[in-house]
């Protein structure tokens, strides 16, 4: 299912991502929108790839639109990790990450922000050991290499 994603929905997880982060909430919600796997590959990484959830520099937010958001925790703790990625970007006045080391710091930050949403909404530590499982072990973070330029931020979870 294509398409933008309830007000509601974005507004009451920004509120949740501040409370973490300390991070201001902007006047305008950011668009939300659900495209199909191949073109959210295309915007994020430029060829196939396990992307779930991107933040473009406009801070439109695309998500897969496999993605249950709002009945599936695991999948909407992807829009928590891209709406960090909004806040952080507002905070610093809309500028990118400078180099590679400042956009991992900001990639585990959402990571963190991720985890910690999920882990203070499960309702019981079975619960949360099913999300944490269906998101996958480890979030694929590459390391940046000597002289490497900014990335691109996104959610890369392994696929369900």
């Amino acid at each position: 299912m294509t398409g933008a994603v309830s007000a509601a929905l974005v507004a009451q997880l920004l509120v949740a991502v501040s409370g973490y982060t300390g991070y201001a909430i902007p006047g305008d919600l950011p668009t939300v929108v659900r495209v199909p796997h191949a073109a959210l590959e295309a915007m994020a990484c430029g060829r196939p790839c396990a992307v779930l959830g991107f933040a473009a520099p406009d801070g439109t937010i695309a998500l897969d639109d496999t993605l249950h958001l709002g009945a599936d925790a695991a999948d909407t703790s992807i829009l928590v990790h891209e709406l960090t990625h909004v806040l952080q970007r507002a905070a610093a006045g809309s500028a990118p990450a400078a180099d590679c080391a400042a956009w991992l710091e900001r990639e585990r930050e959402a990571y963190d922000v991720q985890y910690r949403w999920l882990q203070d909404t499960a309702p019981n530590i079975r619960e949360l050991s099913l999300r944490l499982v269906r998101l996958g072990t480890h979030p694929l973070i590459p390391p940046c290499r000597p002289g490497e330029g900014v990335r691109q931020e996104t959610s890369g979870m392994a696929p369900k």
